[in-house]
């Protein structure tokens, strides 16, 4: 039979090496995160001086100044829009068909019936932009949530989460959170539930009474951890 203490150790070794993961890998997608925002400022100072400069003039410090005030305005814009929306395209063609056709012209390529200057492609071609602009706070903000998620397993209840994992093992069932409750009664379960659901191959089961169970793999995990230890 599993014991404790072999769980226990388990969950720790997991933990920490989950919470490095999501260190590091927070650590990579800053630097990114970074780097896209720099190229981005960089696009836009260029876009600006060309586009721009006519009408401004020609000063480095005012185009400079632009890519500096378009940054927290895609911070701000990607909280408020939806990927989903960004990510719907449609456009005009120029026959009666309705339909998109590709096809090979001599002389001069492929070719498609698209018609590049009715508002919906102008619209899907916008779309496609600001969603391509969008790439630096969304890397820039997937860092801080693996920051989050590393800091947050390193608080983890370590004792209150084994114990759990426990009685699910030796359970081999689903378990409601209430029978969880019984068999470990000293737990705060509005901290532990939360933290043992973050766990790979701990699944919540909403279908009345709710509770949890574990996969397959996970315990296969476990089974193998008390055959090494005996």
């Amino acid at each position: 039979m599993m014991d404790y203490s072999a769980i226990a150790v388990w969950l720790r070794k997991w933990m920490r090496s989950q919470a490095t993961l999501n260190l590091f890998g927070g650590l990579a997608a800053l630097a990114g995160g970074i780097a896209i925002l720099i190229a981005t400022w960089g696009l836009v100072y260029v876009v600006s001086l060309f586009a721009l400069g006519p009408w401004l003039g020609f000063h480095h410090w005012i185009h400079s100044i632009a890519g500096l005030l378009l940054i927290p305005a895609l911070f701000w814009g990607n909280a408020r829009t939806s990927r989903e929306y960004l990510s719907e395209y449609s456009v005009n063609v120029g026959t009666a068909s309705g339909a998109v056709v590709n096809f090979y012209l001599p002389g001069v390529g492929l070719v498609s019936n698209v018609n590049p200057l009715a508002p919906g492609t102008i619209h899907a071609g916008a779309k496609m932009i600001t969603d391509c602009l969008y790439s630096g706070p969304r890397v820039f903000l997937a860092a801080f949530r693996m920051f989050a998620r590393s800091r947050s397993l390193q608080k983890m209840d370590m004792d209150g989460c084994a114990a759990v994992l426990w009685v699910l093992f030796v359970a081999c069932r689903k378990l409601s959170f209430q029978e969880i409750v019984n068999s470990v009664n000293w737990m705060d379960p509005t901290i532990v539930f939360p933290q043992v659901q973050s766990i790979d191959g701990v699944v919540f089961l909403p279908a009345d009474p709710a509770g949890l169970t574990l996969t397959e793999e996970l315990r296969g995990t476990i089974t193998s951890l008390a055959q090494n230890k005996s």
